[in-house]
């Protein structure tokens, strides 16, 4: 018997497995081999779900060019199946697709046409998401005061709704704005709760990327003791994983050890 083209596949539940490494390539091959599996069966959820899957991560790959027309496909049959939300958050990728490429005004297009979406919807986690997108928005604007409230905001919701990875990314979004102000004290609480919430999913690469936050801030201060302590936590948590350290990172603590050492 053929199997189900609306049920996922092992293909499907490898290509979810290779995303949470990270292993983006594979990932892509994954769910573009499954929706070759399911072909032109009908506006399914699973057909929309990995064509939503490949617009993701083509644009992590930086290719904006197919993850737009992975996007603007699934657009068209969600607005067949008259979802408000799913159409919200695939306007949401389309603008934060413009707004990477310096389109600030179809980014802003997109953004206030996903808010109606969302209104609609009545969903408190994507208007969360929505509004995180917002303040990027006006941090690329300069407008980092703006961009402070709308991350203020994206997490009141977020912890509404209990959602952890929301408020993990965001915490950290809200770290780096304070850090452009040069705020460093609302800046460090921030990043230490990104790197708490981080730690809690089990998210290497976002642990990481908080922690690099706190080091730049005391490394802004002067003071390279806590900047190894973030830096060898980094490296620490990469081990865990079994993740190699970007050399960045490696280089950054080498060299500050070698400053504690007299040898520079």
């Amino acid at each position: 018997m053929d199997a189900d083209p609306d049920q996922p596949s092992p293909l499907f539940l490898d290509g979810t497995r290779f995303l949470h490494r990270k292993d983006y390539a594979s990932a892509l091959r994954c769910f573009q081999a499954e929706l070759a599996r399911i072909g032109n069966t009908g506006f399914t959820e699973h057909r929309m779900g990995l064509l939503t899957h490949i617009g993701n991560l083509y644009a992590m790959m930086d290719e904006p060019v197919k993850a737009q027309a992975a996007y603007n496909e699934v657009l068209v049959l969600q607005r067949e199946d008259a979802d408000p939300r799913a159409i919200g958050l695939t306007l949401v990728n389309l603008g934060n697709l413009a707004r990477e490429a310096g389109m600030i005004e179809r980014a802003k297009a997109f953004y206030l046409e996903a808010k109606d979406a969302l209104d609609l919807a009545q969903d408190t986690q994507a208007m969360a998401v929505l509004l995180s997108n917002f303040a990027l928005l006006a941090q690329d604007e300069g407008r980092l005061d703006e961009g402070i409230q709308y991350m203020k905001e994206a997490i009141e919701l977020h912890k509404k709704t209990g959602y952890e990875a929301g408020l993990a990314s965001t915490w950290g979004q809200l770290g780096r704005l304070f850090e452009l102000k040069e705020n460093d004290p609302d800046a460090e609480i921030c990043y230490n709760y990104a790197t708490t919430h981080f730690g809690s999913l089990g998210d290497p690469y976002g642990e990481a990327e908080a922690l690099r936050g706190l080091a730049r801030i005391y490394e802004r201060q002067n003071d390279p003791e806590l900047v190894l302590r973030c830096l060898n936590r980094i490296v620490s948590v990469h081990r865990r994983f079994g993740i190699k350290s970007p050399e960045a990172d490696i280089e950054w603590r080498n060299r500050l050890q070698d400053i504690q050492a007299g040898l520079v």
